[in-house]
């Protein structure tokens, strides 16, 4: 069985991590543990931005800004891992 769990992990993908912050009324989206924090954020491959913050919980729609390391991305940026 050891062997079988040792060949089931060599093909799970790539786990990658992203540190999100939500303000004000955007955590209303979000659960409670997660409101007015940063947290992490687990993916694989290279989602958009856009597709991220769906997928937390957030209508992309009512977002006005979106910060990567301090700069001003759209909709289009991409997580990466480095």
């Amino acid at each position: 069985m050891k062997n079988q769990s040792m060949k089931d992990e060599q093909y799970d993908p790539i786990k990658h991590t992203a540190c999100f912050r939500f303000y004000e009324e955007l955590n209303d989206f979000l659960l409670k543990e997660q409101h007015k924090i940063a947290f992490l954020y687990k993916f694989t491959g290279n989602p958009s931005i856009k597709d991220t913050i769906e997928a937390i919980g957030v209508p992309h729609a009512e977002i006005d800004l979106i910060l990567v390391d301090g700069r001003s991305v759209d909709f289009k940026y991409r997580l990466c891992s480095f």
